[in-house]
């Protein structure tokens, strides 16, 4: 998938789940957003710039895995909250803490789900995996889940 897919996606889970949860405040927004942003191209920087040559731009096991990536997720989210808990102003609960930590773990894994559409898979331990076999720059592919993400960000604005 395009990085805009990835990241307009992950955005819209992630502001959906938190409308749900109700942890609708500005400071979660953002947090949110930037997790969004943070570890979507902190997979992607690592998982395709390693590799030289022929290499060039393929998924690695390092950020491309269902066990590797969310280790990515985490680790973007803790710093994050590292730095946001050490100079925010506004407190953060625990449970919002633990609500944000989730959610870069959440960022990781729809990150992974839709680069297991196409033709590259992802890694289940050394071995690829796709569950659909579309071109990364997929025009419906990515306009579809665009607007499914659209979608989440809709139902996130409504009242439950």
């Amino acid at each position: 998938m395009k990085g805009i897919t990835h990241v307009v996606f992950s955005l819209a889970l992630g502001l959906f789940l938190a409308s749900q949860l109700r942890f609708f405040s500005l400071l979660d927004i953002a947090v949110v957003a930037w997790l969004a942003l943070s570890v979507n191209v902190v997979i992607d920087v690592f998982g395709h710039g390693l590799g030289y040559g022929k290499n060039a731009g393929q998924r690695s096991f390092v950020t491309h895995s269902v066990f590797t990536a969310p280790v990515w997720g985490g680790v973007v989210a803790g710093l994050s909250l590292y730095i946001l808990i050490r100079y925010a102003t506004e407190p953060l609960g625990w449970l919002e803490t633990l609500f944000l930590f989730a959610t870069g773990l959440m960022m990781a894994y729809s990150h992974l789900f839709l680069d297991a559409l196409t033709e590259g898979g992802v890694y289940w331990g050394r071995r690829r995996v796709a569950l659909a076999h579309m071109r990364y720059n997929n025009l419906v592919l990515n306009a579809a889940f665009l607007a499914i993400g659209a979608l989440f960000v809709v139902a996130s604005a409504l009242p439950l």
